[in-house]
């Protein structure tokens, strides 16, 4: 009850901050604001906060870069509570089940601390303990994140999800993140997985040692990626320091790229939660990968379509890629088209239909790319800017990317945000070229099934469906209506 009317009461701290901020009479910038208030409140906020970070579609990119590198400034927890929790995980305390135990976290986050620790055989592990009484607060916090989840939907609308979906993902990963049972299995299938790209490291865990709430795994000594970005942002490090060190900051976001592509689209599961934190940097240009406790699983829908589709945007083919972008993700509305044309016409014809219908929304996405190519030279938008754009304009025809695929491409965004703080002529398109010309198009397409045929759904239903979508498209995008009524003039 306590935590529930700390949040409360900071809640009324920051909107009377932000009323002052708008009145003039109190002066700070508003991203860090947001920031300071994820960072008081801690717990599931802090996670809420570098979640949302990854969500450049709710957040402008100031506000993204701000509270991606949030600071959890809670404190540690004695020594007796993690003796404790020992005994009910494990029935033993920790003296006893390692060779030596340090008493002293050297990390310490809202939801639990790392200890050192060596096996018999002398080997390092990190050892991590889960806070007590954590499900308890989260469980509160999950309460007013979803009461202001309510209120934003009603007064702060985003067009990509609501907030309530937000939130529900939120809750999801959390409750996953609070079980380090399936952070190991995880880590695991994970770090069999890169084995085959040498520049990449993932700890490895200790099943026997680790339960729902302690997790036992490899200790990997390395600098931290939000020690190195602090360091460049208050002037205590700089590149030249690091190659003294023999680190080459700018081979970072390319290797974590190019892995993260490696994942998705050879292997079905990877890392989702690029945070800095996250990513440690080692020597000779490698990267270690930590705590896996939010991943994202690869398409298995029209995957075909979707890998087209990357390479083409990587390659600026807009036509071929834009085609394939809504072949992709348009079953909805193919499902509506299919079904309101008789069942006389061919499937052939439904997808001469799609075509004119995708081969419009290529126009659409090359005005959007030729209205910004000067705002990306001059650095006053970005790639994930621009992507947010078609996404818009892909509503009007009802094409909606599936989770698996916004998961995805959130985190290519996050991490070129990050790559820009490292690297100014970062381009993630390269590092796609430089994946595909590794994985070949058609390598990766070889065991892909093809695009499914779309679902029929009863026609006077499809008819209606398809008269709402026409009297939005009259106001919304006369061209495309037009298209569309000609078209539809055949089938009748």
């Amino acid at each position: 009850m306590f935590r529930f009317f700390y949040i409360i009461g900071l809640l009324i701290k920051y909107a009377f901050i932000y009323l002052l901020l708008k009145l003039n009479l109190y002066k700070k910038p508003k991203p860090k604001l947001l920031r300071n208030f994820f960072e008081e409140a801690g717990g599931s906020f802090i996670k809420f906060g570098q979640i949302l970070a990854l969500r450049v579609d709710f957040l402008p990119k100031e506000y993204a870069l701000e509270m991606i590198d949030m600071f959890d400034n809670v404190g540690t927890f004695s020594y007796d509570d993690v003796k404790s929790i020992f005994i009910q995980e494990l029935g033993a305390l920790p003296e006893k089940i390692f060779k030596d135990f340090q008493k002293e976290p050297f990390a310490s986050a809202s939801f639990g601390q790392v200890h050192g620790a060596k096996l018999e055989n002398d080997h390092i592990v990190a050892v991590k303990v889960q806070r007590p009484g954590i499900e308890e607060k989260v469980n509160v916090d999950f309460l007013i994140i979803s009461i202001l989840a309510i209120i934003a939907d009603l007064f702060f609308k985003i067009d990509a999800l609501t907030w309530k979906e937000f939130t529900a993902e939120f809750k999801k990963w959390t409750r996953q993140e609070l079980d380090y049972r399936v952070e190991a299995t995880n880590m695991n299938i994970i770090r069999k997985n890169a084995a085959s790209n040498t520049n990449i490291v993932v700890p490895k865990t200790f099943p026997h040692l680790s339960t729902r709430r302690i997790l036992v795994a490899d200790y990997i000594e390395g600098i931290p990626l939000s020690r190195v970005l602090r360091g460049f942002k208050d002037g205590r490090l700089t590149p030249e320091d690091l190659k003294d060190m023999g680190i080459d900051i700018k081979k970072v976001p390319r290797t974590f790229t190019y892995e993260l592509l490696r994942e998705f689209f050879l292997d079905d599961i990877f890392h989702a939660d690029p945070h800095p934190g996250n990513i440690l940097i080692l020597a000779e240009g490698k990267i270690a990968l930590l705590d896996f406790g939010i991943v994202g699983q690869s398409v298995t829908h029209n995957k075909a379509d979707f890998i087209k589709f990357t390479k083409s945007a990587a390659e600026s083919n807009h036509a071929r890629a834009t085609f394939h972008f809504a072949n992709y993700s348009s079953d909805e509305l193919r499902s509506i088209v299919g079904s309101a044309i008789p069942a006389s016409f061919s499937e052939e014809e439904v997808e001469g239909f799609m075509k004119q219908l995708a081969d419009h929304f290529s126009r659409s996405v090359f005005k959007i790319t030729q209205a910004n190519r000067k705002n990306l030279a001059d650095l006053k938008t970005d790639y994930a800017m621009v992507f947010l754009e078609i996404v818009k304009a892909a509503k009007k025809l009802k094409i909606r990317f599936p989770k698996e695929a916004t998961l995805f491409f959130r985190t290519i965004v996050i991490v070129g945000l990050l790559a820009k703080q490292l690297d100014k002529d970062f381009k993630p398109t390269e590092e796609v070229k430089r994946f595909f010309k590794d994985f070949p198009e058609e390598v990766l397409l070889e065991n892909v099934p093809e695009q499914a045929p779309f679902k029929r759904i009863n026609r006077e239903k499809a008819l209606e469906q398809l008269n709402s979508w026409l009297s939005y498209l009259v106001e919304i995008d006369p061209s495309l209506y037009k298209i569309v009524k000609e078209n539809l003039k055949a089938y009748n």
